[in-house]
């Protein structure tokens, strides 16, 4: 998604000179959306380490940091997820991407076949029967992760200039299975604490669909917050020239 986000930014435009690696798409292509997703699969390589020349840098993809996942759902259902480090988010697919640069509206599906993460969780949940509580290291992984983001976004006048920003970014996203390994659970009883994380991977589902809410939130503000550094350094007129 990041790539897509830099792409967006550079569509028909230049912060200066392009670095050769990204492909440039003009406004007035009438398959501008199809330029820009190829532009998006040339980029692909250079994604893990953000280096997509020597004078343009972007925020890594592997691992991609995140900002912390809030779980909260009544007294019964608190947990926090942070310090989270993913991997596997270059290899990334995109498809069915729609773009109108009359009302500034990016639209496409992201698909992520594998991630593994690791960080830190504090949780105390009620699944099903089972009251689990525990705080520490986390690890991970997720597989089959179906999204589809908007971006919408607008211009403003800074010292008489006009510019583009993300207004909002909104992310959806579905995952089919996961699996979590949770240190410490129960006060650190081993015994415990193997015994919880077994029952919490065979009822992932529920853990998941708890968890979505604040991913979706997390992945919205990281992404927001580059495409906004991304896009402050040039006019609007600089992005997409006539």
């Amino acid at each position: 998604m990041i790539t897509v986000v830099v792409l967006i930014a550079y569509v028909g435009g230049s912060f200066g000179a392009i670095p050769p690696s990204i492909k440039v798409c003009s406004r007035n292509d009438p398959q501008l959306s199809r330029c820009v997703l190829e532009s998006v699969n040339d980029l692909k390589p250079r994604l893990a380490t953000g280096k997509i020349s020597d004078s343009f840098q972007i925020p890594p993809m592997e691992p991609l940091a995140l900002s912390s996942i809030n779980m909260d759902r009544g007294a019964e259902f608190k947990g926090t997820f942070s310090e989270l480090l993913v991997s596997g988010a270059s290899k990334f697919r995109v498809d069915n991407m729609q773009i109108n640069l009359d009302t500034l509206i990016f639209d496409f599906n992201i698909f992520l076949p594998k991630l593994s993460f690791k960080g830190k969780y504090d949780l105390s949940i009620k699944l099903l029967f089972l009251n689990i509580a525990g705080a520490g290291d986390l690890a991970g992984g997720i597989e089959n992760l179906h999204g589809r983001v908007k971006i919408l976004c607008e211009n403003y006048t800074k010292d008489g200039k006009e510019y583009i920003r993300v207004k909002k970014l909104l992310v959806r996203i579905q995952i089919e299975k996961g699996r979590f390994d949770m240190k410490d659970l129960f006060r650190g009883d081993p015994v415990l604490s193997q015994a919880g994380n077994q029952f919490i991977n065979e009822n992932s589902r529920l853990l998941l669909d708890e968890l979505t809410p604040g991913l979706e939130r997390s992945l919205a503000e990281t992404f927001k917050n580059t495409a906004n550094e991304i896009m402050k350094q040039a006019t609007y007129d600089e992005l997409y020239p006539v």
